[in-house]
């Protein structure tokens, strides 16, 4: 029997999907084997803002989840990470773009194994809480790492990966180097 390749949803039904996002790795650049502790330590990737007016304009919802162990190891608040997001939502906002319909982050330590840190799937279930219009039949995960696809698993998303030289994996649906280059394929249909 032949196996059934999944397939991205046609640009004319995006607007009846939510898009789940990672952060580090995908909007930002990753710091290898450390955190974005403070706003100048965040460096946006190339064309975030112009992708992320797409993916806004594109999708029914777009949210963001992003486990942040940082904050839970006590080497940066709260505090820090709401300066780091303030940043990309700046960067968004001096565009014209909205920011993300909602942007939950899970501040635990790998070890403890909490309900809201990836590849548990907390966030996912509090977001469809939150909205309740979120169907996970039409939803899709972007993220950089094996935990971002495990994730996706738990509920049935579609997987898109964003390469990223410090993970090794293959249980993705599908690949593309950079955000900017699956919205390019997004809206080549």
């Amino acid at each position: 029997m032949k196996e059934h390749k999944p397939s991205l949803p046609h640009t004319d039904v995006l607007s009846e999907y939510t898009l789940f996002l990672d952060r580090d790795g995908v909007l930002n650049l990753p710091i290898v084997d450390d955190y974005a502790r403070k706003a100048d330590d965040l460096v946006l990737v190339e064309d975030i803002v112009q992708s992320m007016s797409s993916l806004i304009g594109l999708f029914k919802r777009v949210v963001l989840v992003t486990n942040q162990q940082g904050v839970g190891r006590e080497l940066m608040s709260e505090r820090d990470l709401e300066d780091v997001h303030l940043k990309l939502y700046l960067a968004l906002k001096s565009q014209g773009i909205a920011w993300f319909d909602a942007a939950f982050f899970a501040p635990y330590l790998k070890t403890e194994d909490h309900a809201w840190r990836k590849p548990s799937n907390g966030m996912l279930l509090m977001a469809k809480e939150y909205f309740n219009d979120i169907d996970f039949s039409k939803a899709i995960m972007v993220g950089d790492s094996p935990g971002d696809m495990k994730l996706a698993d738990t509920v049935g998303l579609l997987k898109v990966r964003i390469e990223n030289p410090q993970f090794s994996f293959d249980n993705q649906d599908f690949t593309f180097p950079t955000l900017a280059s699956f919205v390019s394929h997004l809206l080549k249909d």
